[in-house]
């Protein structure tokens, strides 16, 4: 006859959360150093960082909103007052009011720099330190975890191709329309343009 042992029933019931549990933080931190690691890879042999090798054709912001506004006259941008070297990139959208009627509200889109804009954004590196993967799982103290530095970014001087990418994304521009008023094809090779516009 079997007989059930609810104490050991518990026991096991604990060490399979805990077993998930670091499953999990595994899954995390391995998540976690890959899209850090993949923020700053190299595009095409270039390197993100440096703002020389993602300058490219720069422009100036007023004129990426002059030629926006040609394709999308819908399209709204307004200077941030704390931060006013960004630009704020909105859209107004009808909405229904609660009697029944229609308003117009101005919905936030994506940021863009105010003043000279290179052609690819340049991301600013930093290093982050995370567990060392191949201790986390381990029983060790928390003294005794070794940390790991990751590259990463905390700023990034967002190109003007990003922004045409970003508008393609949301369907607010066509490919035609960017062909016609910016040059479709970048200065130079860049992996991640081509990636995001297939």
């Amino acid at each position: 006859m079997l007989v059930l042992d609810s104490p050991a029933q518990e026991r096991w019931t604990r060490e399979e959360v805990v077993a998930k549990a670091r499953q999990q933080r595994q899954k995390e931190l391995e998540h976690e150093i890959f899209s850090n690691t993949i923020s700053v890879r190299d595009d095409a042999g270039r390197d993100t960082s440096n703002l020389l090798a993602q300058m490219g054709r720069p422009l100036t912001s007023a004129e990426v909103q002059r030629r926006l506004i040609l394709i999308n006259s819908k399209l709204i941008f307004e200077r941030a007052i704390r931060h006013p070297e960004l630009t704020g990139v909105y859209i107004e959208k009808d909405e229904r009011t609660a009697a029944g009627g229609w308003t117009k509200r101005k919905v936030h889109l994506f940021g863009m720099e105010s003043g000279i804009m290179p052609e690819f954004s340049v991301r600013h590196a930093t290093v982050k330190k995370v567990p060392n993967p191949e201790v986390l799982g381990k029983e060790v103290t928390r003294d005794a975890v070794k940390w790991k530095e990751i590259p990463t970014f905390y700023a990034e001087t967002r190109g003007w191709r990003t922004v045409l990418i970003r508008l393609l994304h949301l369907q607010l521009i066509t490919r035609a329309d960017a062909e016609k008023y910016f040059d479709w094809l970048p200065s130079h090779d860049s992996e991640l343009w081509a990636a995001e516009t297939r």
